[in-house]
């Protein structure tokens, strides 16, 4: 399922409000230079792993309470990046990459690798907790992952939440003779 930010909206509505929970703050890229928005996300807070496409970028997230993960092998490192023994059992992104162990969000223009040291300075700046010492984790592996902003739909942050395979597909890649 690929998603903006109506993941975040879904409980909004039933309490009849519209508007985004979340909120999108503005980021620029040191390759391009042109800015894009961004929203910062807590894995442990949101209960999930999460993994960036290695071609665009996108980030996806994998929910520790959805039954898709029923077939899937233990995590054994919570509340941060994927495991890499799970790269086989997700589906490609919908540009055609993979979720990847290692990838990091890309610019949504130019396409370049965000480096998370540089984008410490606009996620430090828009955060609230910097003015009383919180400090960003400064890697694309920890406890909090970046959405960037889906270029084909301004405003909408660029996501694809549990793209796991079917278990009678993961099936079969394991074993392709039957």
């Amino acid at each position: 399922m690929r998603c903006g930010t109506g993941w975040i909206r879904g409980h909004g509505w039933s309490w009849g409000f519209r508007g985004t929970m979340a909120r999108q703050n503005k980021g620029n890229c040191e390759h391009c230079h042109r800015e894009f928005n961004y929203q910062l996300w807590h894995a442990g807070f949101s209960d999930f792993s999460y993994a960036y496409c290695d071609l665009c970028g996108s980030v996806a997230t994998l929910s520790y309470w959805e039954h898709d993960r029923l077939h899937m092998p233990a995590i054994t490192v919570f509340y941060q990046e994927i495991n890499q023994e799970i790269e086989p059992l997700l589906r490609p992104c919908g540009c055609g990459g993979r979720f990847k162990k290692g990838a990091s969000p890309r610019c949504p223009h130019c396409k370049s690798a965000l480096s998370a040291g540089y984008a410490a300075s606009y996620i430090e700046a828009n955060a609230p907790g910097a003015t009383k010492g919180w400090r960003w984790q400064r890697n694309w592996s920890g406890l909090y992952c970046l959405g960037v902003e889906d270029p084909a739909k301004p405003g909408c942050i660029s996501c694809t939440m549990n793209p796991c395979l079917d278990l009678d597909l993961y099936r079969g890649r394991r074993n392709p003779s039957k």
